[in-house]
């Protein structure tokens, strides 16, 4: 009886520390944006794009240093959705990478910027 006692302990260190593991891992994706907030703070908007709704306005700014963001506004009033990442730009096209995935699933993985046009895709 003791043996055993002693050997589901053990196993349970095992359990645990998997469960642990997998918790941390799960809660990667949340914290990147979080090493870029000072930075991406700071950096000045250089271009704005809006696309106006009835109710849920849309707006897309590109940022110095590669970051870009993209946020709804309910009736002119506070962000209600705000997915802010990093781009590169190859020729006239960004593309986007998100430290939320949903901002992708909105807009895609790439833009094609045309002066005061952007098309995402």
């Amino acid at each position: 009886m003791r043996f055993c006692i002693f050997q589901l302990i053990a196993n349970m260190k095992y359990i645990l520390s998997f469960i642990l593991l997998a918790f941390l891992l799960s809660c990667g994706g949340t914290h990147t944006f979080s090493k870029h907030k000072t930075a991406f703070n700071n950096s000045k908007v250089l271009q704005s794009f809006t696309a106006v709704a009835d109710m849920n306005d849309s707006y897309f700014e590109i940022r110095e240093n590669n970051y870009f963001q993209f946020y709804r506004q309910l009736f002119d009033s506070i962000k209600n959705t705000v997915y802010p990442g990093t781009y590169t730009m190859k020729n006239d096209t960004l593309l986007l990478n998100f430290f939320d995935k949903k901002g992708e699933n909105i807009l895609g993985k790439k833009a094609l910027k045309k002066e005061d046009d952007i098309i995402f895709y």
